[in-house]
């Protein structure tokens, strides 16, 4: 009996250790994968940061000035350029040549739906119930 228990006492303790030493290094993977991915976002911040730096550096406003006049061909600003509010013409109503078109086919109104049907109690030939 005591044989027995003492085997049954050094299986519990190879599990236990085994149990452990599953923990540790599942534990320890965990940390290097945190650790990576801490460094990750670094260097996406860093790049984050350059990217802002370039981004920065190219739309000064010496340089968009210097852009605008070579390639754009501005003309100054003239007076007649500015209109009153009142001046500009009324929006006129909002056409839906589709829909006017299906309309005259007959095709725009709306159609029943199986729920619709259920709801109006009318059912259609041959339908099961």
């Amino acid at each position: 009996m005591i044989k027995l228990l003492h085997v049954v006492a050094i299986g519990a303790l190879v599990s236990s250790a085994l149990y452990a030493y599953t923990i540790k290094y599942e534990t320890t993977l965990e940390a290097e994968q945190l650790q990576k991915l801490k460094a990750k976002t670094q260097r996406e911040r860093d790049a984050i940061a350059v990217l802002k730096a370039e981004w920065s550096y190219l739309n000064r406003p010496d340089r968009v000035q210097a852009l605008a006049d070579s390639h754009l061909d501005l003309q100054p600003f003239a007076i007649s350029q500015v209109v009153r509010p009142s001046d500009i013409p009324e929006r006129g109503p909002k056409v839906d040549a589709i829909g006017r078109k299906l309309e005259d086919l007959g095709l725009g109104l709306p159609t029943e739906t199986p729920k619709d049907r259920k709801a109006s109690g009318v059912t259609t030939p041959g339908a099961r119930p």
